[in-house]
């Protein structure tokens, strides 16, 4: 069967809602697709390390797109230091993680996103928990699942995919992610929150990157 009429293209620029709805479609066919072939062979996702989990996910990306406005050649894996690591036409991304834990948290990426694609607008995050006895994904838009900031050589999100309506870090901060990251202090707003939280709960020690001569 071949894919709708309209492109996503056109539909984004008439109603950027319902390109968005086509988006969370388009991935929750891909979560579908993912988790019926894991069924059919766990092992060969639970032996997948990260970087052919992208490569994987890609096409299965490309078969999800059939009966949708995407097109197939219009996902592409950009990967390496770029954010996200797979782009759906031009507008869309899809960062994929994953861990060989049996759970949903993990690491992610930079908050100061400088690697971010240009025009790409909404991310989902395509999580794989490898895990456990079935290998199991999960997608869910991108801010949705990001609940706190860790700092290794720099500050990252922690991701939990499971995270309930409000629990995100940009509910906690009080600001909306897109405006976090378009920010030109995004490590400043952070730091404030965190050493304000610090001085709320009496913390004597704080991490190396929140304190300052202020």
């Amino acid at each position: 069967m071949e894919n709708n009429t309209k492109s996503i293209i056109t539909i984004r620029k008439n109603n950027y809602s319902r390109a968005y709805s086509e988006f969370e479609k388009l991935m929750s066919k891909t979560q579908n697709i993912l988790n019926t072939d894991a069924k059919r062979n766990p092992s060969f996702y639970k032996k997948m390390k990260a970087d052919e989990l992208e490569y994987h996910s890609t096409d299965i990306i490309k078969r999800a797109c059939v009966d949708t406005p995407f097109r197939p050649n219009e996902i592409v894996l950009v990967s390496g230091h770029n954010f996200p690591d797979i782009i759906a036409e031009k507008y869309y991304g899809i960062e994929v993680k994953s861990t060989k834990s049996n759970h949903w948290t993990s690491t992610g990426s930079s908050i100061l996103e400088s690697t971010r694609v240009e025009n790409v607008d909404d991310i989902f995050m395509l999580f794989g928990k490898l895990g456990g006895k079935v290998p199991e994904f999960m997608c869910r838009p991108y801010q949705d699942v990001l609940y706190d900031i860790a700092v290794t050589h720099s500050p990252r999100y922690l991701i939990n995919m499971t995270l309930e309506e409000g629990e995100t870090i940009f509910d906690k901060m009080d600001i909306d992610y897109d405006d976090f990251r378009t920010s030109d202090n995004t490590i400043e707003k952070a730091r404030h929150y965190y050493k304000e939280k610090a001085e709320k709960e009496n913390k004597q020690v704080m991490p190396w990157w929140i304190t300052s001569d202020d």
